[in-house]
């Protein structure tokens, strides 16, 4: 190819290249398959077991059809293991939903009774109970998961629950109404959808009319590299290649897409005179101090057995009540170990996923009134492995944290962190 009486000869090894990358990117979205993926899995052990301690989390309607109400309901508590080195949940938090793209609505969402339209700051170590409310929008099986989104450490996932949302048996389309302050009904579904479809053609036509220009010239990407490099070889000035034809043509485009810009914003600001910037303030949230229970916990030793797949906690006990208690079970990463000799503190709802029913093994798991006595903990269970809790050992800060429940006899129910360094055992 000739351009400005140069002779410019191509390399295509570049173009071929790019051809079979762009090949293997189809091939590659043609055949992917879906999966079944849990989003906890994907986040560091030490990390789920020290900072939310997610637990009594229900989803208290697992079938359901499109346009139908499910209500997420559970409480958590910031741990006061926190890692130091991620950001604390005392900046900005924001409880969300974690859910497979648009597939449901999120109608309410509250903590400790407070809505949580906005983000809020929490407290380490406080009981935080929330709730939201969701509204089934597109048929399928999902798996959804409460979570907090917390600033500079990222989005931390609860235990998630299987739901089955099933079409409608009309034909009739979903929609999702809400009332302006000016009073007027819209539908959120296709509000303003003809609008984002005029803009997005009038830049597709701005933007392949400026890509016709150049490919009439023949003069884009590669050929333009090709006259660049060959006038610096040669010793000419390669801004001489810009003609003022290219100027004058670029000027109009900018012109017009600045006359775009501007009018669209004054036409929006005649339509719409009455509007509300995005709120970014916090709302506030107490926490609820966990009740005091009478038992005193001091944590003598903790190790994770990586072949028995087990974490053994030593620890001496105090029982400063007037009732023996029983320990009844152990949580961390939103794995629980129930210990089968004892009733469970905490229900176990149906399908409820990451339950070691008899995981707990529990030696002098009976506290009598006034007793201290040397207890040993171990759970142990294959989800250790299924749920990629052994990455444990290749922390760099051997440190673990759960809850501990237990109950007296007369059915009074406490519960209460445990939490320090833990030793490795590979044999």
């Amino acid at each position: 190819m000739s351009s400005s009486g140069r002779t410019i000869r191509y390399d295509h090894s570049a173009l071929r290249w790019v051809s079979h990358l762009v090949v293997t990117c189809l091939l590659w979205l043609t055949f992917v398959s879906d999966v079944s993926a849990h989003g906890e899995r994907a986040q560091l052990a030490s990390m789920r077991m020290r900072t939310i301690h997610w637990f009594d989390i229900q989803v208290h309607k697992t079938e359901m059809k499109v346009g139908e109400l499910v209500t997420i309901t559970g409480k958590f508590i910031p741990s006061e293991h926190w890692p130091k080195h991620l950001g604390g949940v005392e900046d900005a938090v924001y409880l969300n939903v974690g859910v497979p793209g648009p597939t449901f609505i999120r109608l309410e969402s509250s903590i400790n009774g407070v809505p949580m339209i906005r983000s809020t700051s929490l407290e380490k170590g406080k009981l935080y109970e929330f709730e939201m409310q969701l509204r089934a929008r597109i048929p399928g099986n999902y798996h959804l998961h409460p979570l907090l989104n917390v600033r500079d450490v990222g989005t931390l996932v609860g235990k998630g629950a299987w739901v089955r949302v099933e079409d409608i048996d009309e034909p009739v389309t979903f929609v999702n109404e809400v009332e302006t302050m000016q009073g007027e009904v819209i539908d959120l579904e296709t509000y303003g959808v003809e609008t984002v479809k005029i803009w997005h053609a009038i830049w597709i036509v701005l933007g392949l009319a400026y890509l016709v220009f150049w490919l009439i010239r023949r003069e884009m990407f590669i050929p333009r590299y090709m006259q660049t490099k060959q006038a610096i070889e040669s010793g000419e000035n390669p801004n001489d290649i810009i003609t003022r034809r290219d100027f004058m043509v670029t000027a109009g485009f900018f012109t017009v897409t600045l006359t775009l810009i501007l009018t669209g914003y004054l036409y929006t600001d005649y339509k719409y005179p009455l509007t509300i910037p995005l709120q970014t303030g916090n709302v506030s949230v107490t926490g609820i101090d966990i009740p005091a229970g009478p038992l005193r916990v001091d944590l003598n030793r903790a190790s994770y057995e990586l072949g028995g797949r087990s974490l053994t906690l030593e620890m001496q006990m105090t029982n400063s009540g007037l009732l023996p208690i029983q320990l009844t079970e152990f949580a961390t990463a939103n794995i629980r170990f129930m210990n089968p000799e004892a009733p469970a503190t905490m229900p176990v709802y149906p399908d409820e996923e990451m339950v070691a029913a008899n995981g707990l093994e529990i030696a002098n798991g009976v506290i009598e009134p006034g007793q201290t006595i040397d207890v040993k903990l171990v759970a142990s269970d294959s989800l250790w492995e299924t749920q990629r809790m052994t990455g444990l050992i290749h922390a760099p800060d051997s440190r673990f944290a759960g809850l501990l429940f237990y109950q007296d006899t007369n059915g009074e129910q406490y519960f209460q962190e445990v939490g320090g360094t833990i030793v490795p055992s590979f044999f």
